[in-house]
Parts: C-alpha cells; sequence; structure tokens
C-alpha cells in the first residue's frame, strides 16, 4: 500500500495551491508543487515500454509508480516545457482524483484518441487546468492586462506557461469569452 497516494487521494487542485503555493506568483511551479509534496518526478525515455507493450512510439507521456511511501511520476524527456508542465500536473490529478488507489502500483498515461474521451483523462485534465490555471488569478490576468478588451489566449498561455491548447480549453471550460489563436479575428463565446 502506498501512503503517498492515500494522502494525495481526495485533494483538489485548490487543496493544493492553497497549502503549496504562493499566491500571485505565476507561473505556478509544479515542480516545486511535486518537490513539497514528496512526489519524485524523473524524465524518462519510454520508447522500450512502447516497444515491448506494442504500444505506437511516442504515445505515453507520463507513469505514475507507487511503491510503499514512495511515488514518482516518470514523464516523457524530450517534451517541451509547457507538455513537461501538463503533464506533471495531469499525473498529479490521477492521483489526487482517486484514479490509483493506494493498493495499484502504477498508471500509464496514453496519448490517444480513446483516452480523450475517457472520463478519468478529462477529470484529470480538468484538474490540470485548475492546477496550473487557478481561475481567480486568470481573472485577475483578464483585469490587469485586458481591461475592456477580449484576452488574447496566446497571451495568457505565455503568463500560465502553458499550451495554447491548454489555454483555450480552460477559457471554454470557465466560459470566458477570448480570442481565438487559430481565427484571431474571431471570438469565442459560448
Amino acid at each position: 500500500m502506498c501512503a503517498k497516494i492515500e494522502e494525495l487521494n481526495g485533494l483538489s487542485a485548490e487543496d493544493i495551491l492553497g497549502k503549496y503555493w504562493k499566491r500571485n506568483i505565476l507561473p505556478i511551479d509544479i515542480s516545486k508543487i511535486l518537490f513539497d509534496l514528496k512526489v519524485r518526478f524523473v524524465p524518462f525515455n519510454f520508447s522500450q515500454l512502447e516497444k515491448s507493450n506494442n504500444i505506437d512510439s511516442g504515445d505515453i507521456l507520463g507513469v505514475v509508480l507507487a511503491n510503499n511511501n514512495d511515488l514518482a511520476i516518470l514523464y516523457k524527456e524530450a517534451e517541451t516545457l509547457n507538455r513537461t508542465r501538463f503533464t506533471l500536473a495531469h499525473e498529479l490529478a490521477h492521483c489526487c482524483l482517486k484514479h490509483i488507489l493506494p493498493n495499484d502500483k502504477q498508471h500509464i498515461e496514453f496519448r490517444s484518441k480513446s483516452a480523450v474521451q475517457d472520463k478519468k483523462e478529462i477529470d484529470a485534465n480538468i484538474f490540470a487546468g485548475e492546477l496550473l490555471i487557478p481561475e481567480k488569478e486568470l481573472r485577475l490576468s483578464l483585469v490587469k492586462f485586458f481591461e475592456n478588451t477580449f484576452p488574447s489566449s496566446v497571451l495568457l498561455a505565455q503568463i500560465f506557461s502553458v499550451s495554447i491548447n491548454v489555454m483555450e480549453e480552460r477559457l471554454r471550460y470557465l466560459k470566458i469569452p477570448f480570442i481565438d489563436s487559430n481565427k484571431i479575428k474571431t471570438l469565442y463565446i459560448e
């Protein structure tokens, strides 16, 4: 049984931010949060694991390994900083959302079309967005940088150090109108 998984199960992104993040400092330092949580994170080449399990090359983004009191997140080496940050937050989400139980030994995360529709994957993505782009700080940034105008997802992505896609998904989730990066002249309003 993994005591660290047991400790994380049930925590929200807000719980983690409240305890391990100093407000008003952006971007969120996911590495420091994991360090403070005593969760190891290690870059890893998954090519051999993919090959031995007949998984398409490049599909594995992260793996959570749990053993007794030790918890580690292996993340795909040679990824962009934004992708790495999101993968770390996403894998931590699986631990907090009770997708990984204290008796589980590992969880493998895949980048695939089928995983995109999986409820656990959607929930982990939402949690990762909440962790890396807290709503309060996002709304403060909107006022600070975009007073009386529609926000640019590109600039917001830079401020929070996430991909444009992640920022746009977070804005859609919160129903905040924005200027779509793909259609600079198009306004997203739901």
